[in-house]
């Protein structure tokens, strides 16, 4: 009996040395990240940064992971060993918007199948276990930049579903920096 204790204590404080080892280690290295992304703030001179999955407006796959910063004269967009610029002069706007999908999924309830067979046999089980519409809504949060290419208006767009709230930055310095005329198109 004694030495069945003595191996779980130790088997528990292993567990306990192996959960502290893990979460030290993986501070150190979000640190580190933290660390390499300030150091590429600066020398880019970028006042906000953001990793974003690309959405539509550049010439590369959608969902490509993008990192996207601001600099004082132009968002640049680096993916797949490219960098795009987009000066701020020609910004137009930039904005959040959202999409709602909603879906029909049709699920059948194996419990209810079993419930049914056991009160009320086969046709309980029939009954019970039917197939029923389900309603998924998906929402999905975008930030677009609206630009100005020679007379054509283009936009790039980022989806930002699963991100905190950097894009709401993207959107806060823009209106703080908009200082940029009317635009006039002809129709």
């Amino acid at each position: 009996m004694p030495t069945e204790g003595i191996v779980a204590l130790v088997l528990v404080l292993g567990f306990i040395f192996l959960c502290i080892f893990m979460i030290v280690k993986t501070t150190k290295q979000r640190k580190k990240v933290k660390k390499a992304a300030k150091k590429e703030m600066e020398s880019r001179n970028a006042s906000l940064s953001a990793s974003l999955k690309h959405f539509a407006g550049l010439p590369i796959p959608e969902n490509a992971l993008c990192q996207v910063y601001s600099t004082p004269s132009r968002i640049e967009i680096v993916a797949n060993g490219q960098q795009f610029n987009l000066t701020k002069e020609k910004i137009i706007d930039v904005s959040i918007t959202t999409n709602t999908e909603i879906q029909k999924q049709l699920v059948s309830s194996s419990g209810g199948a079993v419930g049914g067979a056991l009160l009320f046999g086969a046709v309980g089980a029939l009954i019970g276990g039917r197939t029923k519409a389900k309603e998924v809504k998906q929402v999905k949060s975008y930030l677009i930049f609206t630009y100005q290419k020679e007379s054509e208006t283009e936009y790039v767009g980022f989806d930002i579903s699963s991100g905190g709230n950097v894009a709401g930055k993207f959107v806060k310095e823009f209106q703080q920096q908009k200082n940029n005329p009317l635009m006039q198109t002809d129709l």
